[in-house]
């Protein structure tokens, strides 16, 4: 087998040796790997992309691991302070932590994947004293250059002793749409539980996937996500690491995360409220076989009309441009079939992006200032959980009426 990548044979939550087939994508370019030509797009290496489901403890996770350091080279050029959902989203985090944990004024509070330091620049805000772990080299120098102090490291056993070498017992370990990337998972909740003070707290989001299969909002499946997650399994092994589940909570962010706050106790114990959630989850189509089982059908049919939609506006002559390049775009343009032959470019307010190539689909990215100098008749948005920002955004900014189409949760059309 190609050595870029390995097969995941045990669960990485329970270790149970019985995985079951879940979905299977084919091989799918790796979605930060944009690329510098037409034909470099075109030719842009694609790896297995299949799910899978933990017989023993219902966990879901790929069946393969593309090494880290192809997922988070140079080429990774995602910036948590693009999105401004994602900035007023930190700041509400951080005053939900102001009052519901007991930090005293000059806590130690650590973000693990904390990108470039947007989550952390609130907490510092308030008074604390902050530090960020993050592999991506753009990312942390733009973190550090803000004044955010950033290790560009994966967050393993060296990362630790450097941090508390530096700084001491954290207060508070935080994380946000990382703890589904990480290769050694395990290993990764040891090294917080050993960062922590005892009675420290970690509260972090993920993707929530029980939202993922109610809303069929598939293209969050892609490489750097080797975790699909809900409540049951994480709070299973952590307890079992010694953490208290103090609370569990949904929010809108992404199209549905999970908040998970727990305590370091030593102890495991698993709160009333976190207990009635559990038992709310029990129910839901995480645990459904007939749904399960009709999930892929959905996708496909979803993807099958949003594709028709594009083209069948591109055989009336219409000039079609996307908004957005995000991961998740390259997955979702396989499945609905669509290339730079049915969009024209894709624009994104990511200046590192600019000027490069969405892999497999060879559409062009380009600064969304270009937007004004050839109006499109339709804007396709790939980068769909941030739809209101971007209708807000363009909503009366052209001279004639353009579409604006969006292909999930459902595909739809709206004029801007």
């Amino acid at each position: 087998m190609d050595q870029s990548y390995r097969a995941i044979e045990i669960c990485r939550l329970c270790g149970g040796k019985e995985l079951t087939h879940y979905v299977d994508f084919g091989e799918v370019p790796l979605g930060n790997n944009l690329q510098e030509s037409t034909e470099a797009a075109r030719g842009a290496a694609a790896y297995p992309l299949v799910l899978n489901r933990c017989d023993a403890c219902a966990h879901f996770q790929l069946g393969h691991a593309v090494a880290p350091e192809l997922l988070y080279a140079t080429n990774y050029t995602y910036l948590s302070g693009i999105g401004v959902s994602f900035v007023k989203h930190f700041a509400e985090y951080a005053e939900w932590a102001a009052t519901r944990l007991d930090l005293a004024p000059g806590s130690l509070v650590v973000d693990i994947g904390s990108n470039d330091g947007t989550a952390l620049k609130p907490f510092q805000a308030q008074g604390h004293r902050v530090f960020g772990v993050d592999p991506a080299s753009l990312a942390a120098s733009i973190a550090n250059d803000n004044g955010v102090e950033t290790l560009n490291a994966f967050f393993d056993e060296a990362a630790v002793d450097e941090i508390l070498r530096r700084h001491g017992q954290a207060d508070f370990v935080t994380s946000h749409n990382v703890l589904a990337h990480v290769d050694d998972l395990a290993a990764v909740f040891r090294n917080i539980h050993r960062l922590l003070k005892d009675g420290g707290w970690f509260a972090f989001e993920i993707g929530y996937f029980r939202e993922v299969l109610r809303t069929g909002c598939f293209d969050t499946t892609y490489h750097e996500h080797l975790d699909y997650h809900h409540a049951a399994p994480l709070s299973r092994h952590l307890t079992a690491l010694g953490f208290d589940v103090v609370d569990l909570s949904v929010n809108a962010v992404q199209g549905g995360s999970l908040r998970l706050l727990l305590r370091k106790s030593g102890e495991g114990r698993v709160s009333a409220a976190a207990r009635a959630f559990l038992e709310e989850e029990r129910g839901s189509v995480l645990y459904d076989a007939e749904f399960l089982a009709g999930w892929k059908a959905m996708i496909e049919a979803t993807m099958a009309a949003f594709g028709d939609a594009v083209r069948l506006r591109r055989a009336a002559g219409k000039r079609l441009v996307a908004y957005g390049a995000p991961t998740k775009a390259t997955l979702l343009l396989q499945m609905a079939h669509l290339t730079a032959d049915e969009i024209a470019m894709v624009v994104d307010d990511n200046p590192h992006k600019v000027g490069r190539f969405l892999p497999g689909s060879a559409i062009p990215i380009r600064a969304t200032a270009e937007l004004d100098d050839d109006v499109p008749d339709v804007i396709v948005i790939l980068a769909w959980n941030f739809a209101d920002d971007i209708c807000g955004k363009l909503r009366g900014r052209f001279p004639t009426p353009v579409e604006a189409l969006t292909p999930l949760p459902d595909l739809r059309s709206v004029l801007l």
